[in-house]
């Protein structure tokens, strides 16, 4: 047999509409990924660092009222030193007991605003945390459904966590 009428050649062997074909698949694939996971991905990254970035300032400036709550609780704490001074004078006892009752009043309303600013903190950032962490388990389990058919719940939660996590250090 000719070796020419074996048409061993590769390139002879390629028709144009498979080549076509197989192209178009590759760019159909391509789009959906993109449309499906990707796209709605990388909003769900957003949104995340937008909610970390707005936790930060909203902790920045707690801190900062907090930072204006001690300086405050210092300044009313110097008044009733003053104060005393002036009055121990008068009566020693009386004194000394005015500066007590001024100097606890003042600690305890620092206290209770630094940590009224430390729970307002800590609940926006678990409020926050935990509704990225449901908008991401939606997400997935959107495009999990129009990928695969669905995917494993367990197995969803934990990828979500687990990214949370490396994204929190």
């Amino acid at each position: 047999m000719n070796p020419a009428e074996l048409n061993l050649n590769p390139i002879d062997q390629l028709h144009p509409i498979v080549i076509v074909a197989v192209m178009l698949i590759i760019t159909a694939t391509y789009f959906a990924l993109r449309r499906v996971y990707v796209m709605p991905y990388l909003r769900v990254l957003e949104q995340r660092e937008h909610y970390f970035e707005t936790a930060d300032l909203e902790y920045v400036d707690a801190a900062q009222r907090v930072a204006e709550a001690k300086l405050d609780s210092e300044r009313a704490v110097a008044e009733a030193a003053a104060e005393v001074e002036a009055m121990r004078a008068e009566a020693k006892e009386r004194a000394d007991e005015y500066r007590g009752t001024r100097v606890s009043e003042a600690t305890a309303a620092a206290s209770a605003l630094l940590e009224r600013g430390r729970a307002e903190i800590a609940t926006a950032r678990a409020t926050e945390l935990e509704r990225l962490r449901e908008e991401a388990t939606e997400c997935v389990h959107s495009a999990c459904g129009q990928l695969m058919g669905g995917a494993d719940d367990e197995l969803v939660a934990a990828t979500i966590e687990r990214l949370m996590t490396r994204q929190a250090n």
